[in-house]
């Protein structure tokens, strides 16, 4: 027996790794110590160091299925048996059937990361990635799917059922390097998903820059992403200033690209001022409102238009006319609103200002032309400003013309000039207007570099305002700390009512903002000033009797310099001695202030492990804390050092921990936290006789719990005891668990089932589930779960099945097919013999089952394949029960799941649902029925219909005639039925053939000549039942969609315009012809024929609709007739600035021109009426 000393943890891992050494170095036969018996853990954990240092291979095996974590984690730490060399026994292979079997699926997980970390060889982790895949752990998978070869992982990407596990990437993108390498190849076929965020992939792959930089800015140029809410700068310095130097020529052809997301600093550095002239044109934006208001064109890009040093207005204003020629730049509201005058050069602002003056359009608002003078220069703003206020009566007006003119100064002598000036005629105003005044003055000057004469018409300002009076409280008090600076780093003397001011008192956070503008020197001049004041304050009262009056004066002028050095980030070392004996005779004043506050005496915070690694005795001694602890605080734990006492302080300090929790239990009251406290350290230290003597003696001698009579600590204990259980190791005896599995003790016992699930070695935990099995209900349900996870498919299979046919309960039966559902989303291997059990399970559904098992069929989350599958096993199963309305919903939901998936279901189990339908729907006297259905019945008719129509449309060439001929007759029993409720019919059929138009377009165009076809045929119909007069309106829409499916039908989509508008012409044509064409129908006409140019914008989608319109109206005008000319103006969507960036002005110049020119009388007046208005001219130009 391996017996450990030392004082600590420390020592003992060292005393244990000596004993190995010293058995290594004298040879110990293992053979021989092998067979013999350990008694502690520190003896198997000696034989496995041991066993590791001899490479013994069989024992470390023998290990790994021992069971106990603690032995095969450290079994797991052999790195040498990860080599090639141990390839026959470290493969999927040799451990699924020889290891794992007897391994807990926590420590499984475990081993294969180990082996994940080691295995470097491309075709062994080839393997194991496969064999984690198909069981599941496609985490770890991914771990050694980085260390295959490159085609391996090109296949894995090519695969969509593989590459969805692929994980998101990580915050440095270490992940994603993993899994590319060098490999430009693989990141093309990453880059091409369509889930991942590109440019968030090119930033991870910045490192192939070193490899290649061509091919990594290619792959930069395809893929990065330029909409505005993903694009952002994910190039850093170094590579941008690569590119800018060495790749120019690239960033001038692709500006837009390259200026979006390289660094800023190196684009300003290696750009010349032609370059930002490129730059500024890339990104200059189509849209007027981008321009102006989505975004801030001039303020986004100003960094690099900053480059352009001389003519930047003009260049600006050149780009923005030939883009806009329409649209003032400068002389409208919104260049001033957005402050895009910045461009400007004084000169021009002033020559702006003054054309906005001269201009009389007041755009700033009725008598706010004043407000251009801050861009005029000083002199001449100066003198008509004088002039604006003798003539402005509104004060409020008078005191916003003298903050212009501050900002229209530009140097001290301007400034000295305006404040003599505001003094002389504004002295008399409301002290806010002179507040506000100097306000302005300080935010656009730095008053600390006034020279003599601007600061004394500053300081004039100062004494009408009592800054130097001796008033205590004044309304902006800041301006008596900007006085004492300026008079303090300018070696002015302070007047003394200031310095009365500052001793009493100052408010030193706004001292601190205000010395900001300050060199250092002259901020620490500053503070030495008004330290050596507070200090001659204090020392006043050296050597005068301590009393309770001195004590009261001296407190302002203590806590004045104590504020003082906490602001400017002294220490408690810069107190003075002086200040410091004056603070310990007053302490209860000062203690709780931040700067003399000392470090907290406090004992540091209770931490076992800590006292563990320094001196076990020092956890002795801290135990009686422990109960404190575990009261006070909801995060203090003691688990980890518990594991650690068991491990190697079994024969000593553990001993004693364990008498002093089972003491604690022996109390007469024990809150929750306690309890659950001292089981867990039970648990963790007690040998297995005393875990059995322990569940046996607090174990509920009923299922029922009467709170009323209960003792409250049996019952803590008792619940501690079922959530904490798990944590023992080894594992107590399975009798045992099942002792407190009954009843009302289950809910505290639910952390238990997946622990011991996880934590179980596999043959211990089948036992423990067949077990689970055969209890109540309440427990069975656990049970159920935890079979799915610990059983293999074939003893899966037999043991679910009979599980399901043996039991009633119906919510036993819903989380039977729920855990075998979401099993086979979830495995890749297997899957289908686990769908053969759960098909076998539909099939003897019953209709008192639980929603939730068709809720989850008609989820459709299983592979297609299989979830195509289940619905028609689950329909034929459905269709058979009592119609009532649950089942009425059920059928709803697996009929629209029929109809969702009926391209991809056997047509004739379609056929068969549709044609058992119409037989139903048509019976004689139905209608009456009908009346009395119920809103689900009703919903189920209708979604009946729907899959009806969806049928119809998924046309296939052998179908076709089959089709057309179900269509017919559906239409016929609706139209020529002799019932009451014939006219009822009548307008299902005509809702049928709208359904058919509509659905149409939900299928791909290489169908719409089927579709075409059946249509023709429903045309002949309509004519072959009634009159033209009753069916004119439905006649004009299905030949309109006929017409549009034929233009999307077309394989080029630059040619979809000008077939439809063909289409539309012929046929308008031909209306006119049979003299069949109405003015009065145009205006139903024309929404007809603009949902069929959405169906085809939004079939084709690439197109705008207002363009498309634009494009059409165009077209159409080559057949020169007036019924076309109407239509044209209808169709025509009125211009405006919406509109600019969407259609062809020319060809919009050229619709309107052609029909101004007809010289007709009544459509010059519609086109005035739509697209102009009193005063306003139409758009010919």
């Amino acid at each position: 027996m391996v017996i450990l000393t030392g004082k600590n943890l420390g020592e003992r891992h060292k005393h244990l790794n000596a004993k190995v050494k010293e058995a290594r170095e004298k040879l110990v036969d293992f053979d021989e110590l092998k067979q013999k018996p350990e008694q502690s853990d520190v003896d198997k954990l000696f034989k496995i160091a041991l066993a590791s240092k001899y490479m013994n291979i069989d024992y470390i095996v023998e290990v790994l299925k021992c069971g106990d974590p603690l032995y095969i984690s450290k079994a797991l730490k052999c790195d040498w048996m990860y080599d090639d060399k141990y390839a026959h026994i470290i493969n999927p292979e040799y451990l699924q059937n020889n290891i794992i079997p007897f391994m807990s699926t926590k420590m499984k997980k475990k081993m294969l990361t180990g082996i994940s970390i080691h295995v470097r060889n491309e075709s062994r982790a080839a393997e194991f990635y496969n064999y984690c895949m198909d069981i599941g752990c496609t985490n770890i998978a991914i771990k050694f799917l980085y260390f295959t070869s490159d085609n391996f992982k090109l296949e894995v990407l090519k695969d969509p059922s593989k590459r969805v596990y692929l994980p998101p990437n990580d915050e440095d993108g270490a992940d994603l390097k993993h899994l590319i390498g060098s490999s430009f190849t693989l990141a093309e076929v990453f880059l091409e998903f369509d889930f991942i965020n590109t440019n968030r992939v090119l930033s991870d792959l910045r490192y192939l820059y070193t490899f290649s930089e061509d091919k990594y800015l290619n792959l930069l140029e395809k893929y990065t992403a330029m909409k505005s809410w993903q694009i952002e700068r994910f190039l850093g310095l170094r590579i941008s200033k690569s590119i800018m130097t060495k790749h120019k020529d690239r960033v001038l052809k692709k500006s837009k690209l390259y200026v979006s997301i390289l660094n800023k600093n190196a684009i300003i550095k290696y750009s010349t001022a032609e370059d930002a002239k490129m730059y500024a044109i890339a990104f200059f934006p189509n849209d007027i409102n981008e321009f102006w208001w989505n975004k801030n064109y001039l303020s986004d890009q100003k960094y690099y238009l900053d480059k352009i040093t001389t003519g930047k207005f003009q260049f600006i204003k050149e780009i923005f006319t030939s883009k806009f020629p329409e649209e003032e730049f400068e002389m409208q509201l919104r260049f001033y609103e957005r402050n895009c005058y910045e461009i400007m050069t004084a000169e021009e602002k002033e020559t702006w200002a003054l054309q906005q003056i001269a201009s009389g359009k007041e755009i700033l608002g009725k008598d706010q032309d004043y407000k251009w003078y801050k861009f005029i220069n000083f002199e001449k703003a100066f003198k008509e400003m004088k002039k604006l206020v003798l003539i402005t009566p509104d004060r409020t007006k008078r005191a916003d013309m003298m903050l212009i003119l501050v900002e229209s100064a530009k140097n001290q002598r301007e400034l000295e000039t305006l404040l003599k000036h505001f003094y002389e005629r504004h002295v008399n105003e409301q002290k806010y207007v002179k507040e506000n005044f100097l306000d302005k003055v300080m935010n656009y000057f730095n008053v600390y570099d006034f020279d003599t004469d601007c600061w004394e018409a500053l300081n004039i300002m100062f004494h009408n305002l009592e800054v130097y009076s001796s008033t205590d409280f004044i309304s902006k008090s800041e301006y008596r700390i900007i006085a004492l600076i300026y008079h303090i780093i300018h070696d002015i003397q302070i007047p003394q009512a200031l310095r009365n001011h500052i001793a009493s008192g100052l408010h030193f956070y706004l001292l601190k903002n205000n010395t900001e503008k300050l060199t250092t020197e002259q901020t620490e001049k500053v503070f030495q000033y008004l330290f050596n004041l507070y200090m001659d304050k204090i020392r006043e009262f050296e050597n005068v009797p301590y009393d309770d009056e001195v004590k009261g004066s001296l407190r302002k002028y203590i806590f004045n310099i104590l504020d003082l050095l906490t602001e400017y980030e002294k220490t408690k070392e810069h107190i003075p001695e002086l200040v410091n004996h004056f603070i310990k005779l007053d302490w209860s004043e000062f203690k709780h202030h931040r700067l003399v506050q000392s470090a907290s005496e406090h004992a540091p915070p209770l931490n076992l492990l800590r006292d563990l690694k320094s001196d076990s005795k020092l956890l002795i001694e801290h135990l009686p804390l422990v109960k404190k602890k575990i009261n006070e605080s909801f995060t203090f734990n003691i688990s980890t050092v518990l594991k650690k006492l068991r491990i190697y302080f079994s024969q000593d300090v553990a001993k004693e921990c364990l008498i002093f929790f089972n003491s604690w239990l022996d109390e007469e009251k024990l809150w929750h936290k306690e309890a659950q406290a001292i089981v867990h350290a039970l648990f963790q230290l007690g040998g297995e006789n005393f875990k059995v003597d322990l569940m046996k003696k607090f174990a509920p001698k009923e299922a029922t719990i009467d709170h009323s009579k209960i003792d409250e600590k049996l019952l803590r204990i008792q619940m501690a005891i079922c959530s904490h259980v798990l944590y023992s190791r080894p594992p107590v005896p399975l009798e045992c668990i099942l002792m407190y599995l009954k009843g009302d003790y289950v809910p505290f016992g639910l952390p238990m089932f997946n622990a011991l699930l996880s934590n179980l070695p596999l043959p211990l935990c089948m036992n423990f589930v067949e077990n689970l099995l055969d209890k109540p209900v309440s427990v069975q349900k656990h049970g159920i779960r935890l079979a799915f996870q610990c059983f293999d498919t074939q003893n899966f299979n037999t043991v679910i099945l009979r599980a399901w046919k043996k039991k009633k309960n119906v919510s036993l039966r819903a989380v039977i097919f729920d855990a075998l559902y979401n099993k086979i989303t979830m495995v890749t291997s297997d899957q289908e013999a686990l769908f053969n059990t759960l098909k076998s399970i539909i099939l003897t559904l019953r209709h008192d089952d639980d929603d939730e098992i068709f809720n989850l069929i008609t989820s459709c989350k299983l592979p297609e394949h299989f979830s195509i599958e289940s619905i028609e096993v689950a329909w034929k199963v459905v269709r058979q029960f009592p119609p009532k309305l649950t089942n009425l919903n059920r059928m709803y939901g697996l009929i629209s799941c029929i109809t969702k998936y009926v391209q991809k279901l056997r047509q004739d189990f379609v056929y068969e649902i549709v044609d058992t339908f119409i037989a139903s729907e048509f019976k004689p006297n139905e209608g009456d029925a009908k009346e009395k259905l119920s809103l689900e019945a009703i919903s189920l008719i209708e979604s009946k219909w729907r899959l009806t129509v969806y049928f119809i449309v998924y046309l296939n060439d052998d179908d076709l005639d089959k089709k057309i001929e179900l269509t017919r007759l559906i239409l016929m029993k609706c139209f020529m039925s002799h019932e009451e409720n014939k006219h009822s019919l009548i307008q299902t059929g005509m809702r049928f053939i709208s359904q058919l138009e509509n659905a149409s377009y939900s299928q791909t165009p290489s169908r719409f000549v089927n579709i075409n076809s059946l249509m023709q045929s429903v045309i002949q119909t309509l004519q072959g039942v009634f009159t033209m007069e009753e069916i004119y309106l439905q006649i004009w829409e299905l030949q309109l969609g006929i017409v549009a499916r034929k233009a999307i039908n077309k394989l080029a989509h630059e040619n979809t315009v000008h077939v439809f508008a063909k289409e539309v012409g012929n046929l308008v044509k031909e209306h006119v012809d049979k003299g069949l064409f109405f003015y009065s129908f145009m205006l139903r006409i024309h929404s007809l024929l603009h949902q069929k140019i959405i169906n085809v914008t939004n079939t084709l989608e690439h197109q705008d609709v207002d363009d498309f319109c634009v494009k059409l109206c165009r077209e159409l005008l080559l057949f020169e007739m007036i019924e076309i000319y109407w239509l044209v103006l209808y169709l025509l969507p009125v211009y405006s600035s919406d509109l600019t960036s969407k259609v062809d002005r020319n060809d919009y110049v050229y619709i309107t021109n052609t029909l101004n020119n007809l010289n007709n009388k009544e459509i010059r007046f519609y086109m005035f009426n739509k697209f102009a208005g009193p005063g306003q001219d139409l758009i010919l130009n």
